[in-house]
């Protein structure tokens, strides 16, 4: 690989869409001195972080396990990250685009970014998010030794993860995400975001607030070849191929194109060999691996810097209330303001009062 500084997509700048929406806190992601572009720290308390979380597993006696990373799909409670990060939670094999419920007795919790941590604090309760249920997309698959019906569904490593209460307003933010096709092409620059080590903090649930030790990091690669099928029978997730070290806790986190958009999250990967500084990575390929109407209602696919939900309108004169996450509640809200307020699904550019209407 040739050095990544001369690439000529280096460096990729990055942004909530509450930020680039808003014109402010770009963050671009150059490591310091002493970190090489293939890992290094990333210090943005108050923007990435707040889109990108560390992900754990709580057993019965409460002791937390850092599983992977997720990130934010939207404002009210959507996470993205692979399944195999939260496949533990499922009950039964997968079947095609199949919901689960998280099972009493097992639990999923993420992280929330509260911003600057100073000495050992306590971690406020609403920064916890506990996740009620997932869905991953599943293929089927040719399977012999399934003697019934000879085949299976096998899933891919994308999962919809949704949490049991929507997350507060100042502790979320969103990432460009490009949900329809703006295929990768081999020799693009892409960067990886999240949590390696993830895996260090570990410990009594109780003790969380003193026992966790996060740290978000960065790591480039090049794409080398696309998988638009999957790589073999065994793995059909489409993907995208890239050299690059992207560690296992890393694995959920989002991969981003050159122009600072989610085309991908981190699937699998193969450690550089002793004296390399990259090895082998697979990104999972969303916009070739999610149908759309597989992907949540409130990604907009004609605007990755904004999300669509509903909202109570008055045509006369022009007047928008609330941003609630579903139907009902906003025909609830209507209904409370009187006059001419009709439920209606809107769609706005994170971060601004910019608005549309679409039904």
């Amino acid at each position: 690989m040739c050095n990544i500084t001369d690439h000529p997509q280096y460096p990729i700048v990055l942004a909530t869409c509450e930020d680039r929406n808003q014109g402010g806190r770009l963050h671009s992601l150059v490591p310091s001195e002493s970190e090489r572009p293939s890992l290094f720290s990333v210090h943005d308390p108050f923007g990435l972080r707040k889109a990108i979380i560390p992900l754990f597993r709580a057993d019965a006696d409460e002791i937390l396990t850092g599983m992977g990373t997720g990130f934010a799909v939207d404002p009210w409670g959507k996470y993205l990250s692979a399944d195999h990060v939260v496949d533990f939670v499922r009950p039964t094999a997968p079947h095609r685009s199949s919901k689960f419920v998280v099972p009493p007795g097992v639990h999923l919790l993420g992280l929330l970014g509260m911003g600057l941590i100073f000495g050992e604090v306590g971690i406020p309760n609403d920064a916890i998010v506990r996740m009620a249920n997932f869905r991953t997309p599943a293929v089927p698959v040719d399977d012999p030794l399934n003697f019934a019906g000879g085949s299976s569904s096998r899933p891919y490593d994308i999962a919809f993860i949704g949490g049991l209460n929507g997350p507060p307003p100042e502790m979320i933010r969103n990432l460009p995400l490009r949900s329809r096709s703006s295929s990768p092409r081999v020799g693009d620059l892409v960067v990886a975001v999240g949590f390696p080590e993830i895996e260090l903090a570990h410990g009594a649930a109780l003790e969380l607030p003193v026992a966790i030790t996060e740290g978000m990091f960065a790591a480039y690669g090049v794409v080398k070849a696309l998988h638009p099928t999957g790589r073999d029978c065994s793995t059909p997730t489409p993907v995208f191929e890239v050299e690059a070290n992207w560690p296992s806790g890393m694995s959920g986190g989002p991969v981003f194109n050159s122009a600072g958009e989610v085309i991908g999250l981190v699937s699998r990967s193969i450690a550089p060999s002793e004296g390399d500084e990259f090895g082998l990575a697979w990104a999972a390929w969303l916009a070739a691996s999610v149908d759309p109407s597989n992907w949540p209602d409130s990604v907009d696919a004609a605007d990755c810097d904004s999300r669509s939900s509903w909202g109570a309108v008055r045509i006369d004169p022009w007047t928008l209330e609330g941003f609630p996450s579903t139907r009902e509640e906003a025909v609830a809200l209507a209904a409370s303001l009187g006059g001419d307020f009709v439920a209606r699904s809107v769609s706005q550019r994170l971060g601004t009062d910019t608005v549309v209407v679409l039904n």
